[in-house]
């Protein structure tokens, strides 16, 4: 045994000298081809690190407004980048790199990244020439204020914008572009250590990619928007969502806004009571919808409660058509409007959050106590100040008007921080505009901000509370959603579980809660049956929605203070529907109603795979899930 071990070591010692000779000298010719490589390889990452450093300069630069310099370093940088690109593609023609594959992949993403900073490179230097040519006109402004302007030079600024879609299309391709490089580049890699930095990146360019797709829309509404070069006026609809309605909240105040060349030259609001309590006295008739009448006791239907479709521009034709009548009932005078603007109290605290803490009547709002600190104002603390009912929101009118003005003074540096703002309410349906004109309610729609009841193929949930004579009671009523699919005998089968939890009490501001509750599924579903109702008061309905393309389950219920709910709706969906899910693929858009405050959504797909597919998430903005038993 010992001398068949002393013999395989005889062998094993000289087989291992010659094979450590011969992957070294393997290694020393892979070294030789490389070598050139190598050198073109430093070249590369000598200039891409200078073209950092050109670029870090070009953007300290245009953030001190020196333009010309911010331009001859973006050129800088971009050459440094073409140049480190060329050195690079010279790597990869190198024969030895040619045959290795994971030398050639790590070749492909310092490729990658370089192009993305050749991109934002060229992008900077295409913009430069478009802001400097804001900031010129600008400058005729003391601090630079758009407000500061010469009315002629208000024309020329918006007129400026307004023809600079092309160059803001061209960016927001470049960024595109970027992000697309992005992507390749592989996690486990020679950028490995600094992969956490790419992936920041990837997300700023996405957001500024998001908010430059916004940007052209809004270019595209400038005229509507800003009245330029005609006069703008829009109906403005204050929904307050502590008193839920279909579309963002009941419409106690109401305003007119004038706009001329970006200047905000009008602006009032006024009690929605106002209009509709002199026109409740004269000849004012239209029937308003069987739940209102039943359950808040109306034979009319006011402005107040117009909006009684979950569907922004149904809700927006009935207000102009309500606000018309009433106001011809109330020997008001009339206006033709631009559009509507449907806003909730989330957004005007969102930018009391962006323009510092306001003070009226030595009554200072935050963000934080914006909401319920006015509500008291305007239900209990006008009786101790000896203001009339009559005038008791007069206070909103001065609010508005110095958060107009404190708007209009942003610092140009502010400008970015206002439009995420923008978008983000824009995304949670607490900013919704309607236009009569067809182009620019398109481009409301392009923005997002057109609050449909959207028209799909797939499945479909949106759940609508509305409030009825529950006072502010919304402020307190925890809501989550469950939605679970189920399979059985060919046929698909959806549960809507609502859970309601009453965390107030009997107050001014709440009381019971009293909610006629619309679940709006794909048009043919058909009700299977309903718990947590109570069949002789639910007043339980089933209507197919033509217009929506909609079918609704409409019923009405209530929850006492300190007290939970839970109500389940069971239906079957479309039979096209059916056969979609059994072939392994589903799609579903659940949207949100605008003004709702959902702790929760919880999405269950039951059936398609061998396990349950569970969604947890949130109902901040509409969410469309896809669904295949593949993936």
């Amino acid at each position: 045994m010992n001398n068949k071990f002393i013999r395989a070591r005889r062998f094993i010692r000289p087989f291992l000298k010659y094979a450590s000779l011969i992957v070294l000298i393997w290694l020393i010719a892979i070294f030789i081809m490389l070598s050139g490589a190598y050198r073109q390889l430093k070249q590369a990452a000598v200039a891409g690190l200078a073209g950092k450093t050109e670029l870090t300069a070009a953007a300290a630069a245009a953030k001190d407004q020196n333009w010309p310099l911010s331009l001859d370093k973006a050129e800088a940088a971009r050459q440094q980048f073409a140049a480190a690109l060329e050195n690079l593609d010279q790597t990869r023609n190198n024969s030895a790199v040619k045959k290795i594959r994971l030398v050639r992949r790590q070749i492909n993403d310092l490729e990658y990244l370089l192009k993305t900073a050749e991109i934002l490179s060229r992008s900077l230097q295409q913009s430069l020439p478009l802001i400097q040519g804001w900031d010129e006109i600008l400058t005729a402004a003391p601090n630079k204020n758009f407000s500061d302007l010469a009315e002629t030079d208000k024309g020329r600024f918006l007129q400026a914008v307004y023809e600079s879609e092309p160059e803001l299309n061209g960016l927001k391709a470049n960024l595109n572009l970027a992000v697309l490089n992005l992507n390749k580049i592989h996690k486990i890699g020679v950028l490995w250590p600094v992969y956490g930095q790419i992936s920041d990146i990837k997300q700023e360019l996405n957001q500024a990619a998001l908010l430059m797709d916004r940007a052209t829309v809004l270019v595209k509404l400038l005229p509507a928007l800003a009245g330029y070069p005609e006069t703008s006026r829009f109906l403005l609809i204050l929904q307050n969502n502590d008193e839920l309605r279909p579309t963002g909240g009941f419409i106690g105040v109401y305003g007119i806004l004038e706009s001329k060349n970006g200047e905000i030259v009008s602006l009032m609001t006024d009690d929605s009571y106002h209009l509709d309590m002199p026109a409740s006295l004269n000849d004012w008739n239209l029937e308003p919808p069987a739940p209102l009448k039943k359950y808040l006791k109306v034979e009319k239907w006011y402005l107040r409660d117009a909006n009684w479709s979950p569907d922004w521009p149904t809700s927006a034709r009935k207000i102009t058509e309500i606000y018309e009548g009433v106001s011809r009932a109330a020997d008001q005078p009339m206006s033709d409007f631009t559009g509507l603007v449907a806003i909730t109290p989330d957004l005007i605290a969102d930018f009391i959050a962006l323009v510092g803490p306001i003070t009226v009547k030595d009554v200072t709002y935050t963000p934080e106590n914006f909401q319920p600190l006015l509500q008291y104002n305007v239900e209990i603390a006008y009786k101790e100040q000896n203001i009339s009912s009559w005038d008791r929101k007069e206070i909103i009118n001065e609010l508005v008007a110095e958060l107009k003005q404190r708007l209009l003074n942003l610092p140009t540096a502010d400008l970015a921080e206002l439009l995420k703002i923008i978008d983000r309410n824009i995304a949670a349906k607490n900013l919704q505009i309607y236009f009569s004109n067809n182009d620019w309610q398109n481009f409301a729609g392009n923005l997002g901000a057109s609050g449909e009841v959207q028209n799909t193929d797939g499945d479909y949930l949106l759940v609508v509370d509305a409030n009825l004579g529950a006072f502010k009671s919304d402020a307190v009523v925890k809501k989550k959603i469950n939605y679970t699919l189920d399979k059985n005998n060919g046929v698909l089968r959806a549960a809507v579980k609502l859970d309601y939890r009453h965390e107030g009490d009997f107050d001014w501001r709440t009381t019971r809660y009293r909610s006629y509750t619309r679940i709006y599924a794909p048009l043919g579903s058909r009700l299977v049956s309903f718990d947590g109702l109570d069949p002789t008061e639910a007043d339980f309905s089933v209507i197919d929605d033509e217009t929506l393309n909609k079918t609704v389950f409409g019923f009405f219920w209530a929850i006492e203070p300190g007290s939970a709910r839970e109500i389940s709706v069971n239906y079957l969906l479309p039979t096209a529907l059916a056969e979609k899910f059994m072939s392994g693929e589903h799609q579903l858009l659940v949207q949100r109603q605008a003004g709702s405050r959902i702790e929760a959504l919880q999405i269950t797909i039951n059936d398609l795979k061998r396990k349950p597919v569970v969604l947890s998430t949130t109902l901040e903005a509409d969410r469309f899930f896809s669904f295949n038993k593949n993936n």
